[in-house]
């Protein structure tokens, strides 16, 4: 259930709210260049910056600026393919207008303190993407609302942990929810298997959260052009990266992470041994809730061999340290304080926390994912056979 809300979660808001593409469909003739013509309300003057998002790691954004005159401003210039960008000015860093810049004619209509819901016209694979969202996805949020409230009353806001009959009859609604979920976003892929935005759109749904067998299936619907397209290949990776940390596989080796004392720490200390492998970080909500679970786990089974390496996406140490102690984890803890691009979160593929991994004396992954009651069920079944 965690795995479901965290996602309806995440993309319940978009960071923008553009015209949709009538002609989604349509073959669009790309200029040489793009102009992006855009006027600002409330706002006549100051800078206004384009940037580049989605860079290669060791590579520099393309930033370009414009000076607003009069609440106008105009871009030109060239990408090599359609790419994510984001327009914004100093004072809207946090909630810039994010979409995906084409070499077109583009029109953009902003207000002053919410740039993130500017209008974008013209940007033709931007309306492509934001029709999923628009069109498919707005019966997911009608569904999903009734469950939210029906949860929020019976845990009262989160103050009672539900029953096991509650947690069953939720994780129930849930999973419905989810098929209903995954036929529409099917349908879209479906009716866009041409369109460069599909490959975006499985990524947000499937790969951000960890899904790729239903990446995969979604991925061979696509047009081969496609899929040899920058985001389609870029998804091709991300599914072949899934494949090497699935169950049955190798556990790839974990390196660089250094425990509190300055120790380095590595997966070959626990040779011969069960470990499971909990990726976390102190701002995480669902993992600082999920810990006392983990505990519980490690209290019953650590006598009997389990072992656990707990690797922290925290940037900050400090507030590491102070979750473990609070939380009151007796287990080991690393760390490369690189948050999401913890060398080990980018090896396991992990992009969503809290995510785990159970592996086994001969190093092989065995189970993944195993949360609340789940993960008392795997490991009941490992040490009291």
């Amino acid at each position: 259930m965690n795995k479901l809300v965290k996602i309806f979660i995440c993309t319940a808001v978009l960071t923008a709210i553009q015209c949709k593409n009538s002609d989604s469909d349509k073959n669009t003739k790309e200029l040489e260049q793009f102009k992006i013509s855009g006027t600002f309300k409330n706002q006549p003057d100051g800078m206004i910056y384009l940037e580049e998002l989605d860079v290669p790691e060791g590579a520099s954004a393309s930033v370009d600026s414009a000076q607003l005159q009069d609440g106008h401003f105009t871009f030109t210039g060239k990408v090599d393919f359609p790419k994510w960008y984001t327009i914004k000015t100093s004072d809207t860093t946090q909630w810039p207008l994010r979409f995906v810049l084409s070499n077109e004619d583009i029109t953009l209509n902003a207000v002053k303190d919410s740039l993130y819901k500017a209008k974008v016209t013209g940007a033709s694979v931007n309306a492509e993407y934001q029709d999923y969202y628009d069109t498919y996805f707005e019966p997911i949020r009608g569904k999903a609302g009734p469950i939210y409230q029906l949860l929020d009353s019976l845990n009262q806001g989160g103050k009672r942990d539900l029953t096991k009959d509650e947690r069953t009859m939720m994780d129930k609604k849930w999973e419905e929810m989810s098929r209903f979920s995954d036929s529409l976003t099917k349908l879209y892929v479906s009716h866009n298997r041409s369109s460069l935005a599909a490959p975006m759109i499985i990524s947000e749904r499937y790969i951000q959260y960890a899904d790729p067998d239903k990446a995969d299936e979604l991925y061979q619907l696509l047009d081969p052009k496609v899929q040899s397209s920058y985001y389609g290949e870029k998804l091709s990776k991300a599914l072949e990266g899934y494949k090497s940390v699935a169950v049955g596989s190798k556990a790839p080796a974990i390196k660089n992470q250094v425990d509190l004392e300055g120790n380095k720490i590595g997966l070959e200390d626990y040779q011969g041994k069960y470990v499971l492998v909990d990726f976390w970080a102190s701002w995480c909500g669902p993992c600082r809730k999920e810990n006392p679970n983990v505990l519980k786990a490690y209290n019953t089974y650590h006598s009997k061999g389990l072992e656990i390496l707990a690797i922290s996406l925290d940037e900050n140490r400090k507030l590491w340290e102070k979750a473990i102690e609070k939380d009151k984890l007796p287990w080991q803890h690393v760390s490369d304080l690189k948050g999401f691009k913890n060398q080990a979160a980018q090896d396991y593929m992990v992009s969503a926390i809290p995510q785990n991994f159970l592996i086994n004396p001969e190093g092989e992954i065995i189970a993944t994912n195993l949360r609340e009651e789940g993960l008392h069920e795997k490991l009941k079944e490992i040490f009291n056979n």
